[in-house]
């Protein structure tokens, strides 16, 4: 196990630490942190949080609290160290399985799941990394289940997906009575097509998208 620190993208002036051995930061977290509009009243849950960075990105908002779950414990230490070195106090922090998590319903849930479709023979060796980036038992449609079951009506889902497989996201969200009311393609610039998605949905609301210009990954 090896502890760096850094910081934030684009935020030098908040700490995170980070375990080699476990999923790291990468522009997926980053174009979500940015994507983030939180209100002061709002309670905050972030499904899958890992090292805490998306809650490090809400926290920008002062929100009324803010709570992080995830299967893997060493995550949930390194996401408390976080938390305290930036002095985060409204923060509640859960060695949790996102399949049968319910406690209190939430404002706004951040989320950026494995979104890869689980192929044993593109699995690593690595059982953390694996969580991270693979579906496994929590595929979308046990996700978004999640999601439903946390999040209060007229809460609002920020989450991060595949582009090739957005049909398949807001079919799933429908579902669940959640209303797609904003997407954000994201662009490397060295590709033509966008490979991740930024989504904002509703639950409850009434239909009515805005699409936001593509976010360019600058390599």
């Amino acid at each position: 196990m090896s502890i760096t620190k850094e910081f934030l993208p684009k935020h030098k002036d908040i700490i995170i630490y980070q375990d080699d051995e476990m999923f790291r930061i990468n522009t997926d977290t980053m174009a979500l942190g940015e994507f983030l509009y939180i209100y002061k009243k709002d309670t905050v849950l972030d499904i899958g949080t890992n090292t805490g960075a998306l809650l490090l990105y809400a926290s920008m908002f002062n929100p009324k609290k803010l709570i992080g779950i995830d299967i893997n414990s060493r995550a949930i230490e390194l996401a408390k160290k976080n938390m305290e070195v930036n002095h985060i106090e409204n923060v509640t922090l859960k060695c949790a399985d996102a399949l049968t998590y319910k406690d209190e319903e939430v404002d706004v849930i951040v989320c950026n799941p494995p979104y890869f479709e689980t192929n044993e023979k593109l699995l690593s060796k690595d059982q953390y990394k694996n969580l991270a980036k693979h579906e496994g038992n929590l595929n979308l449609e046990n996700l978004v289940k999640a999601i439903r079951r946390n999040l209060k009506n007229h809460g609002t889902l920020y989450m991060l997906f595949q582009t090739s497989r957005l049909i398949a996201v807001i079919e799933e969200l429908k579902k669940n009575k959640m209303v797609v009311k904003k997407l954000k393609f994201v662009y490397d610039e060295n590709k033509d097509l966008s490979n991740v998605v930024l989504i904002k949905a509703v639950k409850g609301a009434k239909p009515g998208i805005v699409v936001e210009k593509p976010l360019i990954i600058n390599r």
